[in-house]
């Protein structure tokens, strides 16, 4: 076997070389192991033009030895190869070793455990060995799909010396530290935000900022599947190449979804535009369900081809719809919070367009920005700046909502004040028109009786009753524009209607009106003649029909232990039961419009006002005697303005 010509160490003068200027080539299929291309593979000098194939596998061949005095170690840079393997053989066929690098291979496999693009050849003094490396893309779970060249594995392998090794080593430490040190805190950023609406979310479970978080979450994702191999984060992605890789369209569809839906939560695209926003839902959905399949495809065949269109569809599609989207919310959506979308699509097209001509080194090559600003040329901080935005955008919108709740609460207060103005008024009124039948009742029972008075010859009676009754119609003509009167008031109005009805019947019964002396009468108020239409019901069906001699009526004004103003008007008549007997075999019988107009008017009062009254009747049967008992309570105990306010 012809023997290749053997590369020095000490040939190293510059520190490095390119191994296809010295090597020989075989090309196999990517199943071939080494044992076979060793003994049986044919070998070539390399064209430096040569074009490789993602469907090849090739092998350089190299003999290298140590010349000096002492072990030594080089390094072949395997550049951006998905796999590449030496195997250091010594002849005839003894394999020494075998080591691993490459974009696709696992971290546990790497032959240097810090970064995936170099091999350490180790090599003891005077040693001479053969290095068989294989460079090739690495198989998928499954069959490529495409077959395309894409991507092409690349020869051209570097071999360096330690000490360019190592000065290249912190050369490249030093250029990524200023990007390393903003990637950081762009990542806290996002995460930071990522926390922030994730809580939010939690808190009210409102779609708006379940999509909100998801695209964050996308961003996230994004720049920590852009960490670079040597920092901690880098060191767990790398033991899943495939997955670090293909998911970076995988997370640009899915955020890309996520954002579309976002929009129209955002911008109550539901509501204003219901066409547009069912298009531009199912548009989302499709983007993180395609996200999801392409994926998980791209992850299983590990397919070159399929990625390039992925790669181009991606950016030509979201490209083109991001724009239609953008020019349709422009003229079609006038609302505050397009103009922050429009913003934050601004600042990340046009900080990923300058980061993609920066890697591309298109602009800025071998130039340093004051203060390292061309390190923040990454698409992760347009992302963040983006993401800043949104986060305005959503605190405009919750402002925005919450005047519209406070408008729409303000509405409600004054239709409610109104409502409630409105139907105060029209108690009032109807108040009013029951003190207008009821005055007129009274005032026609009083003139029975001074006519009966007359009739009868009793001139000192009717002058009598003709003075009280003077008294009481001043009286009543006094609060008939009134909605409450003092207690003291009304007992004095009372007072005189019993003394009148007492001179009616000839004085046939008795009566007894008593305060509480816990009670100022001056200080409680109530309805005008509220005891009056009870009184005069008590004598006309309890009393007037009584053959007793001794009827009794009685008028009390008390206050219980919760502070409850109390009045009781009790009669030992014939009792309720009695009366009604009676009322239904007369052939004249008389109507209680008091009673009745007094029902209406403590409904009123009860709906409408915060004081409450209540009304008991109890019949009273004691020993073969009976008897009625009124009891109305006035619950709260009001002051000269609680039966004003109103509920």
């Amino acid at each position: 076997m012809p023997k290749p010509d053997t590369l020095l160490l000490s040939d190293l003068v510059r520190g490095h070389t390119y191994l296809h200027h010295h090597a020989e080539l075989s090309i196999t299929d990517p199943q071939a192991n080494w044992s076979s291309v060793y003994h049986e593979a044919h070998r070539f000098r390399p064209d430096p033009l040569l074009q490789t194939s993602a469907r090849k596998a090739y092998w350089l061949w190299q003999w290298l030895k140590n010349d000096s005095d002492s072990a030594r170690t080089a390094y072949i840079y395997t550049g951006s190869n998905q796999t590449v393997t030496l195997y250091l053989i010594r002849p005839p066929g003894q394999l020494i070793d075998s080591l691993q690098s490459g974009s696709m291979v696992p971290r546990t496999r790497w032959a240097y455990l810090s970064d995936d693009q170099f091999i350490p050849v180790r090599m003891q003094a005077g040693q001479s060995v053969l290095m068989l490396i294989r460079v090739a893309n690495r198989a998928g779970i499954v069959p490529v799909i495409t077959h395309a060249d894409t991507p092409r594995p690349s020869v051209q392998l570097r071999l360096e010396s330690e000490l360019f090794h190592a000065q290249r080593l912190m050369q490249q430490y030093g250029r990524n530290l200023p990007e390393l040190q903003y990637r950081s805190w762009v990542q806290g950023g996002l995460l930071f935000f990522l926390l922030f609406v994730v809580l939010i979310f939690v808190q009210y479970r409102q779609a708006l900022y379940g999509y909100y978080a998801l695209y964050v979450l996308a961003g996230c994702v994004y720049s920590l599947l852009k960490t670079r191999t040597y920092t901690p984060v880098g060191q767990v992605l790398v033991n899943f190449p495939f997955a670090r890789f293909y998911a970076l369209e995988l997370v640009l569809w899915a955020g890309w979804g996520a954002y579309t839906l976002f929009l129209v939560e955002l911008l109550n695209l539901r509501v204003s535009h219901p066409g547009t926003a069912r298009r531009l839902v199912h548009w989302g959905r499709f983007a993180v369900g395609y996200s999801l399949v392409s994926g998980a495809v791209l992850m299983l065949t590990n397919d070159g081809g399929l990625y390039q269109l992925n790669y181009w569809a991606c950016r030509f599609v979201f490209v083109t719809i991001h724009v239609v989207v953008l020019v349709w919310l422009l003229r079609s959506v006038p609302s505050v919070l397009t103009r922050y979308v429009v913003l934050g699509n601004v600042l990340l097209t046009g900080i990923g367009i300058l980061a993609s001509l920066r890697a591309s080194e298109l602009i800025l090559k071998d130039t340093s920005l004051p203060g390292f600003v061309d390190n923040l040329l990454m698409l992760p901080l347009g992302v963040l700046l983006e993401i800043i935005v949104f986060a305005l955008a959503l605190a405009h919108r919750i402002r925005l909502v919450d005047r519209e709740r406070q408008a729409s609460q303000q509405a409600y207060v004054e239709e409610i004040e109104q409502r409630t103005a409105y139907e105060k008024r029209l108690a009032e009124v109807e108040m009013l028109a029951l003190r207008s039948q009821m005055n007129p009742h009274f005032l026609f029972n009083s003139l029975n009786t001074i006519e009966y008075f007359v009739l009868k010859g009793d001139e000192a009676n009717a002058t009598r009753y003709l003075s009280s009754f003077s008294r009481l119609l001043r009286l009543i003509l006094n609060h008939s524009n009134e909605d409450t009167v003092r207690l003291s008031e009304d007992l004095t109005g009372l007072h005189l209607y019993l003394e009148l009805e007492s001179s009616r019947f000839d004085e046939n019964f008795r009566y007894t009106l008593e305060v509480d002396p816990a009670i100022d009468p001056d200080d409680v108020v109530i309805p005008p003649l509220l005891l009056q239409p009870f009184v005069e019901n008590a004598i006309w069906h309890g009393l007037q029909h009584s053959h007793r001699p001794d009827k009794r009526l009685w008028v009390r004004v008390l206050l219980d232990a919760d502070e409850r103003i109390l009045f009781e008007i009790e009669d030992n008549g014939i009792g309720r039961a009695e009366a009604g007997l009676l009322k239904s075999r007369s052939s004249t019988r008389r109507n209680s419009l008091g009673m009745s107009i007094t029902k209406q008017r403590i409904d009123l009062l009860n709906r409408n006002y915060q004081s409450k009254l209540h009304v008991e009747l109890v019949d009273l049967l004691a020993d073969g005697q009976s008897g009625t008992l009124v009891r109305i309570t006035l619950q709260p105990r009001p002051n000269p303005s609680i039966l004003d306010q109103p509920n």
